[in-house]
């Protein structure tokens, strides 16, 4: 769910809190809920949660939320590191469509009074939102100048969503959801070009604005040395790894990623 950096940030975050609360185990799972925002608003809602812990409410939320998933998941409190905790509260609330209600819930308290949110990418740059949690009024993401936005496996809580790519630049949206009080949007592998709106359940287009399918600018492609069989992958998920099975004749073939 958290990507590395965002777990990085949020744990420091949570370390800081710690030299004046004293180390608490609950606090893990603020870690993990910080890692669920985006960077830019970690720090915000470190502070905002650095004011709410000596509400007694507050708190009692935290144990219970807490009281559960290291009930469902022991290694939660055992594991070494703040950055360990993170990853393997991740796990368990991903298991559990009740505790990632839940833990949602939780995050959205504390996104709130955020009135807009915007991700400006210019000059043939690259920027990534993954698995994250945005709750603004307005939220906007704007590509210039042959740059790429990817916003994947995310949750925009906005009464309106602004998504503009000019100049050979293009949005690509992939699992994510972009929700209002009126209802929403969710986009599975689309690229957006020129000016796009989502608001309520409705997309509005201006002029030369497009959606099309497909476009992920991570995808690498092969040919099976022995069926030909056509393979796609997504090159962030295949960093860790140095060979991959062919879908088709399950053979094992070893590989490497092209330089950046």
């Amino acid at each position: 769910m958290s990507n590395n950096q965002s777990i990085e940030v949020a744990s420091n975050t949570i370390r800081r809190m710690w030299e004046t609360h004293g180390i608490k185990e609950p606090m893990r799972f603020l870690g993990f809920c910080l890692s669920m925002l985006p960077i830019p608003g970690i720090q915000q809602a470190g502070a905002a949660l650095d004011r709410h812990l000596g509400d007694k409410a507050f708190e009692a939320k935290l144990e219970e939320l807490w009281s559960e998933i290291s009930a469902a998941n022991e290694l939660v409190s055992k594991v070494a590191t703040l950055e360990e905790a993170i990853q393997e509260i991740a796990k368990t609330i991903e298991a559990s469509p009740s505790l990632e209600n839940k833990a949602n819930q939780f995050i959205a308290s504390l996104s709130t009074s955020q009135q807009e949110f915007s991700v400006l990418t210019e000059n043939q740059s690259y920027q990534e939102l993954r698995n994250s949690i945005i709750h603004a009024d307005i939220s906007a993401f704007i590509a210039k100048s042959g740059s790429t936005n990817v916003i994947q496996g995310s949750t925009v809580n906005s009464e309106r969503t602004h998504l503009h790519a000019t100049d050979n630049s293009k949005n690509f949206v992939d699992g994510t959801t972009f929700q209002g009080a009126s209802g929403a949007v969710s986009m599975k592998g689309i690229t957006t070009q020129g000016p796009i709106s989502v608001q309520g359940s409705g997309i509005g287009f201006g002029a030369g604005g497009s959606i099309t399918f497909g476009g992920n600018p991570n995808l690498v492609s092969g040919n099976c040395p022995i069926c030909n069989e056509l393979l796609q992958v997504d090159k962030r998920e295949l960093a860790k790894y140095s060979q991959i099975q062919c879908h088709r004749c399950k053979t094992v073939i070893p590989f490497k990623l092209p330089n950046a």
